[in-house]
């Protein structure tokens, strides 16, 4: 197809012509008509033009990755190469783009990725402009599993919140939370906490009930909070029983390296044999949400590995000050011996007011009485003197004598 902007120049004039209005006009029009004569697309009908738009756009059933080289394992049957779509199109015209645009976005499935470490990758800006959202009918979000104070966790947060409120015709949202921890373990935190931003917005999700079919989906081990998925689910459906609306929770594997414990034959995650894997289905629907809610141990586990890289306990100014007031009632003293902290024997035997022979109490600072308690109930005899009756009649009236 030739280039639709071109424009056709005209002939040079000979010296001294004066050019009139009506045949600037004429030329313009000359212009036109030889613009429509190349653009041969725009004599077909609109629904045959639509036919060929979506023949050129659409890639249905395949999936549209982006950003799944950074984002790390996936199954072979689920993600091979990246899928191009001939967006350029959509740049020749307005009116190529307005038919082209409910095509590429309302026909297509597209998964938008984080990047590698637990970068934001796809999401440093949204990768779907707000404009466009309301054409989307499926969309997949994969996220790294990260701590909830960086860059992606907040900006993937957002990009959901702005979907739960602006894609009005989206049927099916699939949001995948995986974990590194059997390949890189840069992103320790694979457990999703309540106070993460990706799960605050997965409330906000499940609150506005514009998703049709909601997908939340666990990999390589990363789990959602205890109760947290109960509660998705409890929310996702109301007091009202929705029969056209579902929310599902899935757990899927990449089959990571063997455990030293369990035989290199079988998956230690997923327990599938790894001379069968071409026969494993790429995700697993769980019956019971409390199966993608992570256990006790589970918990204890992250707890340790997350002490062991020192981002737990965070730093909080009362532990400032407690290692102040330690270092002041510790250490070598004048007598030359070493004070021993006996607060552990001293504390309440109970939770009564009340303390045992030779115990005393620990306080933080000077026990000072509230300031409410030194309100007094003002008089006006506090601000003006009293006068007797017979001093006023004679500041009034004089004296009698």
């Amino acid at each position: 197809m030739p280039n639709v902007i071109s424009r056709i120049a005209p002939e040079p004039v000979a010296a001294g012509y004066r050019h009139s209005p009506v045949l600037d006009i004429v030329l313009r029009s000359m212009s036109n008509v030889a613009l429509v004569k190349h653009d041969l697309l725009r004599y077909f009908p609109t629904e045959i033009r639509l036919m060929i738009f979506e023949e050129l756009l659409v890639v249905n059933p395949k999936t549209v990755f982006r950003g799944a080289h950074e984002f790390g394992p996936l199954d072979d049957k689920e993600f091979s190469e990246e899928i191009p779509i001939p967006w350029q199109i959509l740049l020749t015209c307005r009116k190529y783009h307005e038919e082209c645009v409910p095509i590429m976005y309302g026909k297509n499935r597209f998964v938008f990725c984080t990047g590698a470490g637990g970068e934001p990758g796809q999401f440093w800006r949204f990768p779907i402009h707000s404009r466009y959202m309301h054409y989307l009918t499926d969309l997949g979000i994969y996220l790294r599993a990260d701590d909830p104070n960086k860059e992606a966790a907040r900006r993937v947060g957002l990009f959901l919140k702005a979907i739960a409120r602006l894609a009005t015709n989206l049927k099916h949202l699939t949001v995948m939370v995986s974990s590194d921890r059997f390949y890189d373990a840069v992103c320790p935190w694979d457990i999703l906490f309540g106070d993460h931003p990706v799960a605050e917005a997965l409330v906000f999700v499940t609150e506005a009930q514009n998703i049709k079919h909601l997908k939340i989906r666990l990999h390589d081990g990363a789990c959602l909070f205890p109760v947290f998925a109960s509660f998705l689910s409890q929310n996702f459906y109301g007091v009202e029983s929705a029969t056209n609306r579902s929310i599902t929770f899935t757990r899927s594997c990449t089959c990571p390296p063997a455990c030293p414990h369990i035989p290199a034959t079988t998956c230690f995650m997923c327990g599938f044999p790894k001379d069968e894997k071409h026969k494993k289905p790429i995700e697993v629907v769980m019956s019971n949400p409390s199966y993608v809610e992570a256990g006790e141990t589970r918990m204890m586990n992250l707890q340790a590995d997350l002490f062991e890289l020192g981002l737990l306990p965070p730093t909080d100014d009362d532990d400032d000050v407690e290692e102040v007031e330690a270092d002041a009632n510790g250490g070598l003293h004048m007598t030359g011996f070493f004070e021993e902290d006996d607060y552990e024997e001293n504390r309440l035997a109970f939770s009564s007011g009340f303390l045992l022979p030779g115990q005393s109490r620990h306080y933080r600072g000077e026990v000072r009485a509230p300031k409410e308690w030194s309100f007094k109930q003002l008089r006006i005899t506090d601000y003006f003197s009293v006068v007797q009756y017979e001093e006023y009649l004679d500041d009034v009236f004089g004296s009698a004598a």
